[in-house]
């Protein structure tokens, strides 16, 4: 029993090891998390932050404003700007670009426990977009909804579980994207707008099939940060 118990320690003290190791967010791997692009991210928008132990576990926030610490991740920095946290695990941080941070060259900066990781930099642009996709990487159908119903705008039955059918010609689509921009009015970072229509300055042009769409409205979703 005694062995065992000793065995039980030094297991214990292993995994707190491990669990403190220096976190590493991979060159380049800073990028929008709709497209998974890495061409530069925009102030307010989610990011994905791409490394190694980066976090001991997942764990995702709850609540608005989204935290600045966020299980084992003490902060995400760019330039010292500590940015609001979706969700952290070992491998990758989905994060808030503050919306207080300057266009240019930054450079991120995760802390845990384990320490800080060496700065990798990014790029800060006025607006670089990005379509959040069914497949979380980029790629293939886009989240896009008939404002009528909610339903994703893709063949009927297509995807397993989820309300798909085609957009009516005519009909309103909403796309669900990130990374469009400064709005017309200030908000918090990590903050959802409460139900506030708040307008990108930026009006982006939209092609269906390489034809152009009218614009209604390009504003932040009321009840997501970012």
């Amino acid at each position: 029993m005694q062995r065992n118990r000793s065995l039980a320690a030094c297991l214990a003290l292993l995994a707190s090891v491990a669990y403190a190791q220096t976190p590493v967010v991979h060159a380049g791997g800073v990028v929008n998390a709709g497209s998974y692009a890495g061409g530069g991210v925009a102030p307010g928008s989610i990011v994905s932050i791409f490394g190694a132990n980066l976090a001991s576990q997942l764990v995702s926030a709850t609540s608005y404003p989204l935290p600045l610490t966020l299980g084992t991740v003490i902060s995400v920095t760019f330039n010292s700007v500590p940015a609001p946290l979706y969700f952290v695990s070992s491998a990758q941080i989905n994060a808030q670009v503050p919306w207080n941070v300057n266009s240019g060259t930054l450079n991120v900066v995760v802390t845990t426990s384990g320490g800080s990781s060496v700065p990798q930099s990014v790029q800060v642009v006025p607006s670089e977009p990005g379509i959040f996709t069914i497949s979380a990487n980029g790629i293939g159908q886009a989240i896009s909804t008939d404002n009528a119903d909610g339903a994703i705008a893709a063949p009927s039955a297509s995807i397993s579980g989820v309300n798909t059918h085609p957009i009516r010609i005519g009909g309103y689509l909403i796309v669900w994207c990130t990374g469009l921009g400064a709005v017309d009015s200030a908000i918090a970072n990590g903050a959802n707008t409460g139900g506030a229509i708040l307008n990108t300055l930026a009006k982006p042009a939209v092609l269906l099939g390489g034809v152009p769409a009218s614009l209604v409205y390009s504003v932040l979703s009321p009840q997501y940060a970012g």
